[in-house]
């Protein structure tokens, strides 16, 4: 394609995408970069279609390759950036905003941009700043300003729970006066004046949240306890009774602050609230002291959300408090199971044994402990499968005995058990990981029964768990193998866009997208790739085979014509070049190539079987019948 051309086809794409015609800029945009020298801003605008399209790894990947080649424009920083952010990885996004912001200092657009990406990635402190600095650079921009007052909120409420009750009241004060009234706002603002023993101001804002959502148990909740500290006992009594109302399972205590705190937590921990209540359990030691209930829940919180060195850590300290105390140490039993701490879930064993502690809980820990410490694998499936006939469905020997039955070979019943462990439990994510293992080597056994369910598996998992990458490749290359090349291309996209430099994916993307169909797709990749590997013959064949497949036959050629002195004893070249020349019905071309193909590697049988196959089309059944022979005997001459 000539220049003026290609200048032409720019222009073409540029109006496509003025009238949002997206689809149409794509395709324009991805021919001129396939078959021209393209200017790097085609790779801008093909990005920017691709994000309109909703197509954001992709736009990734180009903005990508457009910062490669113009590093010193902040555009390129600035549309990736937004683009990982709708891709829903602000980590990605912010030092590629940052980078855009040192190269156009004061742009109110990158400011709040980055503020939103700082946000959504939990940086609060640095998104104010980053949002604060936006509106004083254009502070009429009215999104602008929500951004920053949605900041000021995330960042109040994580200043009033991490014991900065001041400051994160003064932001949500100024949020509130800017016309922001919700609930959580009103919780946290009675929050942070209830640490700073301002009891009338928090009353006054549980209250108001109790307004809003009146049949909310735990409002009217957190209003008895500020009665409560005020010695306002009749008021919080009062309270109680409408939330007795509320809630006919109460019980009739003789209630005071402390209790009801004590009965915020426990309604938290029943609602599978466990952020708030460990939340809750902080703040009660912080203002009450240590006390071995209330870090035995704080434990219990932190186990429920994974954090099983801080649940360890606090059933220490609650152990040191109640030593003697037999549900703590059960406790310790199931947190140091989860954690892998086989040492010390020996010992709460041993100690739950001298107290007398519950047979059963006692049994069902020693044999978990004797699946991880025993050699014996025929006892440990015995011991395992006994305990699940005697205590039903409980995961922690479900799921063991699943791990153990993987081990001994049995892998059919290994995937019902991991079945079972996760249909039981559907956040038990190393139950979804074992049926993965499981149908993994069924599939490699031979079994083509097991494809579908393997493909099942992974989805399943990936649904819950999209961001662990490990089990995202697997499943890529699977599809591959099994040959599902679409499903395989869009896992790839994602995986690229988080490792846009990584060549191998590109390449196998590009085949994902050649299998598909996608000729035009996969072409974009290998040009960039044989930009950087401009010797590698595979690639520059790979690249002009889907130059043809896409109808690009013409420019198909012209890039193995100029290969050809490059590539000087290559036989794949002229190969190539004389079986384009054919479908391009270049009949003396073609077998120029062809016979120059066969003078490079005498024994290759291939340009022969070409020039056989030309020679019958056109006529000349001669000529075939010679080509056929010099093949044959070629070939015949290899398998010698």
């Amino acid at each position: 394609m000539a220049a003026s051309g290609g200048a032409e086809r720019l222009r073409e794409a540029v109006q496509a995408g003025v009238r949002r015609d997206y689809t149409a800029a794509a395709a324009i945009l991805e021919q001129l970069i396939s078959e021209t020298d393209a200017p790097p801003e085609v790779y801008l605008f093909l990005g920017r279609s691709l994000h309109a399209l909703g197509e954001y790894s992709r736009a990734a990947v180009t903005f990508r390759d457009y910062i490669r080649l113009v590093p010193r424009s902040y555009l390129g920083y600035f549309f990736a950036g937004r683009t990982y952010i709708s891709l829903g990885m602000p980590g990605k996004a912010v030092p590629l905003l940052q980078k855009a912001l040192s190269k156009k200092p004061k742009d109110p657009q990158i400011m709040a941009i980055l503020g939103v990406a700082y946000l959504k990635s939990k940086h609060s402190l640095q998104a104010v700043e980053s949002l604060e600095a936006a509106v004083l650079t254009d502070p009429d921009n009215k999104r602008i300003y929500r951004a920053y007052l949605n900041a000021l909120f995330i960042r109040g409420i994580r200043l009033i729970r991490s014991g900065n009750p001041g400051l994160g009241a003064q932001m949500l004060t100024f949020v509130l006066d800017n016309g922001v009234d919700i609930p959580l706002l009103r919780i946290e603002l009675g929050r942070a004046y209830r640490d700073m023993d301002m009891p009338e101001e928090a009353l006054e804002h549980f209250s108001v949240a109790v307004e809003y959502a009146p049949r909310d148990p735990r409002l009217r909740w957190y209003r008895a306890s500020v009665l409560m500290a005020m010695d306002r006992s009749g008021d919080a009594l009062e309270e109680i009774e409408r939330i007795r109302s509320l809630d006919g399972d109460l019980p009739d205590l003789p209630w005071n602050s402390e209790l009801i705190d004590q009965y915020i937590i426990t309604s938290l921990m029943q609602d599978r609230q466990w952020r708030k209540a460990a939340d809750a359990c902080r703040e009660w030691i912080k203002y009450r002291g240590p006390d071995p209930e209330i870090h035995g829940i704080y434990a219990e919180a932190l186990r429920s959300l994974g954090e099983f060195q801080a649940a360890q850590n606090h059933l220490s300290r609650a152990l040191e408090l109640a030593p003697e105390n037999l549900s703590l140490r059960y406790a310790q039993m199931a947190v140091s199971w989860e954690a892998g701490d086989s040492k010390t879930l020996g010992k709460a064993i041993q100690a739950a044994v001298r107290l007398d502690g519950d047979e059963d809980l006692i049994t069902k820990y020693s044999i978990l402990y004797e699946s991880k410490n025993s050699e014996d694998l025929t006892t440990v499936l015995t011991l395992l499968q006994d305990g699940v006939r005697a205590f039903g469905p409980d995961t922690d020997l479900m799921y063991t005995l699943g791990e153990q039955y993987l081990k001994v070979g049995f892998i059919d019943e290994a995937a019902g058990w991991f079945r079972k462990t996760r249909e039981t439990e559907t956040s038990h994510q190393r139950s979804y990981l074992g049926e993965i293992a499981a149908f993994e080597a069924l599939v490699l056994e031979g079994s083509r029964k097991d494809r579908g369910n393997l493909k099942k598996s992974y989805v399943r998992y990936l649904a819950l768990w999209p961001d662990n990458r490990t089990i995202r490749r697997e499943y890529a290359l699977f599809l591959i193998h099994v040959c599902e090349f679409p499903e395989a291309a869009a896992e790839l996209e994602t995986l690229l866009a988080r490792e846009p430099a990584n060549p191998t994916l590109r390449r196998v993307l590009a085949y994902a997208y050649r299998k598909s169909g996608r000729f035009r797709d996969a072409s974009v990749l290998l040009k960039g790739l044989l930009k950087e590997r401009p010797k590698d013959t595979g690639l520059l064949l790979e690249f002009t085979g889907c130059l043809e497949r896409a109808g690009s036959v013409y420019y198909a050629s012209l890039v193995l014509e100029k290969a050809m002195p490059l590539f000087k004893k290559s036989p794949d070249i002229p190969l190539a070049l004389g079986m384009l020349y054919f479908r391009d019905k270049k009949i003396e071309a073609a077998f120029d190539m062809l016979r120059e193909s066969a003078g490079r590697d005498t024994g290759d049988p291939r340009p022969y079987q070409w020039m056989a196959a030309i020679a019958r089309q056109h006529g000349t059944a001669g000529d075939a019948a010679q080509y056929e022979y010099e093949a044959k005997r070629r070939k015949n001459s290899v398998k010698k």
